[in-house]
């Protein structure tokens, strides 16, 4: 008798640790590395809420004679201030209490009232952030909490990103609070033609991780829980669709390095001068009368007197066909490789004069307050 109920216990007792370690292995499978990535990323990831001042157009109907409105009503335009708030994301890049996000998330810093910027539950705190600095060229700003114990996200190297490998889209899309939505590197490189508002964006990483309008700011990270991008625009599939389908970009966070990089040494981002003054796209007329072979490039009108242009030996009449050994197709193309030039870089000029190729070395400075034209 005390036989069988030993081994009715022990039979029990195998049970249990059975199920105690079935339930430890479901558990283990779900803590998957994109946990936690997000477990790792996710703390340092902000809610911005902007609130602004906007000038609008007010239509207002003369109540004059009821009669005369009737048959010909007369209406006018006052022009009004309002107050606005914006939403978008971010993330806290050093124990300074930096935030980075976008330009255009923050939009025209003359007319800001406030910034709040809040993290996720459980630390859930909101802080009041001031404005530091923006870089248009880049569409990126960065933010600043008076608070030195802040989560930091971990900053990844976007030069090392691989195509099909996970990306993680984190942020605050519809001012929904915290959201993670995951898929992979679709593309990388990827320079759009046309401008998405007011800004030109070059060498984009592609993802096809859910973006939507809020997501702004908020970082792309990989697999490690290491920001590769900051989300920055999608397409949506026509111009009266909202909404994530799969096309979305961000901008390496290299790129970001450095604007963070002159914020830190120098408090702004000091503008870039090149002394090119203007630039002609190449015709086929044109490129037959200065015997080119192609249409490719860009073809320097004027520059400035002293510029570093003139320093590098570039003179009008030039044909630039590549920047950094990147071919140039038109002139936008040129702006947008000479505007993402930071001071103090070199730039590799390949040029055409006279059917000679040259390669010539610009160094980039800092825009003066007062130039010379010629």
């Amino acid at each position: 008798m005390y036989t069988l109920h030993k081994i009715y216990i022990l039979a029990l007792l195998s049970l249990f640790t059975a199920s105690n370690s079935h339930a430890d292995s479901i558990r283990n499978s779900r803590r998957t590395a994109v946990v936690e990535a997000v477990e790792r990323i996710q703390p340092s990831v902000v809610s911005l809420h902007v609130r602004y001042r906007e000038r609008v157009s007010q239509l207002y109907q003369f109540r004059g004679d009821p009669f005369l409105n009737f048959f010909s009503p007369f209406y006018y335009v006052v022009p009004q201030d309002r107050n606005r708030v914006s939403t978008g994301s971010g993330f806290v890049v050093d124990n300074k209490g930096y935030i980075l996000t976008n330009s255009h998330v923050i939009g025209d810093p003359h007319s800001l009232q406030r910034i709040t910027v809040s993290l996720p539950e459980p630390d859930g705190r909101t802080f009041e952030a001031h404005y530091v600095a923006s870089d248009i060229n880049f569409d990126l700003a960065v933010l600043k909490v008076d608070e030195a114990d802040l989560p930091v996200a971990p900053l990844g190297n976007s030069d090392d990103i691989l195509v099909g490998e996970w990306a993680l889209a984190i942020g605050n899309p519809f001012d929904l609070g915290p959201t993670v939505s995951i898929g992979v590197v679709s593309a990388l490189d990827r320079d759009i033609p046309e401008p998405q508002g007011e800004y030109y964006y070059r060498d984009m990483i592609q993802t096809d991780a859910a973006i939507n309008p809020g997501n702004s700011g908020g970082p792309l990270a990989n697999a490690d829980g290491e920001v590769m991008g900051i989300n920055s625009f999608i397409y949506t599939g026509g111009d009266y669709t909202i909404g994530s389908i799969g096309i979305g970009f961000a901008i390496p966070i290299n790129t970001a390095r450095s604007f963070l990089d002159e914020i830190r040494l120098h408090g702004q981002v000091r503008r870039s001068w090149t002394g090119i003054m203007a630039l002609q796209d190449i015709t086929r007329p044109l490129a037959e009368y200065l015997a080119l072979d192609s249409i490719y490039g860009a073809l320097v009108v004027k520059i400035a007197m002293g510029s570093p242009a003139e320093v590098a030996g570039l003179e009008s009449g030039d044909v630039i066909t590549a920047i950094g050994g990147e071919k140039i197709q038109d002139t936008d193309e040129a702006i947008g490789k000479l505007r993402g030039l930071r001071v103090g870089e070199v730039a590799t000029l390949d040029v055409v004069r006279h059917n000679e190729h040259y390669k010539l070395d610009l160094l980039i400075e800092k825009r003066p307050r007062h130039r010379m034209r010629r």
